[in-house]
């Protein structure tokens, strides 16, 4: 996926095939932000940046969790930061370096999306959705009785005027204000 960003074209594709104990990947990346532990991480995404058709800059993230795909609402750019869902975490890197300005999990399983609200950022992840600030503190997290995915076509997650409305699994629906109080 190609994003347009000023005089920067951002390149996010999936480098499952990364191995970062591996001199012979396919790609070398200069940034390398893949949390370790002993689990194989699930998602990662190869970064690169361009200006002028010339590559500036490049890094591969990674987590755990569930795999995060790469889609148009998987990211976002706001200030010179590229906020990415990636497995259970959001990656912000700065642009055009992509030097890791901060890293947090937010959901135990997976974050899906991630929305600019306000001046702020909402996170819809598999468990919970997070409202936190471009700096990376969380304002708050909301969880509901099951995970915030539906399998009849329903949209699960929405941000509608004043809030957001969910729908989780079991089809129980749930609105939220902007504070991540419970309306309804």
């Amino acid at each position: 996926m190609f994003i347009r960003y000023d005089d920067l074209t951002i390149q996010l594709s999936h480098a499952s095939n990364f191995d970062p104990f591996s001199a012979d990947n396919s790609k070398s990346y200069t940034n390398a932000y893949i949390e370790s532990n002993e689990f194989r991480n699930n998602s990662l995404h190869g970064i690169s940046v361009y200006k002028n058709e010339d590559e500036i800059s490049n890094a591969v993230i990674g987590a755990g969790g569930g795999a995060t795909g790469i889609h148009q609402t998987c990211c976002l750019i706001k200030n010179d930061v590229l906020f990415v869902c990636c497995g259970q975490k959001v990656y912000a890197l700065l642009l055009p370096s992509l030097n890791l300005y901060w890293d947090r999990t937010l959901d135990m399983a997976t974050c899906f999306e991630i929305y600019e609200y306000e001046d702020d950022l909402i996170v819809h992840g598999e468990v919970e959705i997070s409202r936190l600030t471009t700096a990376g503190e969380t304002k708050w997290q909301f969880s509901g009785r099951d995970i915030f995915v539906t399998m009849d076509g329903k949209k699960e997650f929405q941000i509608i005027e004043g809030g957001i409305t969910l729908i989780d699994f079991q089809g129980y629906k749930y609105v939220l204000d902007g504070n991540g109080k419970l309306i309804e």
